[in-house]
């Protein structure tokens, strides 16, 4: 796998992004909180995991962000082009890899 390239990310892209993933982080906490777990109910069950699954994926977001490597495609290491950062911050993934 090559090393990965991170995109530079100006001072107000960066502030648009943490503010992203922050407002993300509290609404899918705010969803977490306020849905049931409802024994056999699996539909519910079903929308309390991906609720989870997308504050555990912007939880981790926040975190490559604070360690520097936010931006890496961790498939292909590509840098993953701010613009798609800006729209869908938690995303791990460039275009083509997401696509494929």
């Amino acid at each position: 796998m090559t090393t990965p390239t991170y995109p530079a990310i100006d001072r107000d892209a960066r502030a648009r992004i943490e503010e992203a993933l922050a407002e993300a982080a509290a609404g899918r906490q705010r969803q977490l909180d306020e849905l049931t777990e409802s024994a056999g109910d699996s539909p519910a069950a079903a929308h309390r995991a991906s609720v989870a699954r997308i504050l555990n994926d912007v939880e981790a977001a926040q975190s490559r962000l604070a360690r520097g490597t936010f931006g890496a495609c961790e498939r292909c290491a590509a840098a993953i082009p701010v613009e798609r950062l800006e729209l869908r911050p938690w995303t791990r993934l460039c275009v083509g890899c997401a696509s494929r």
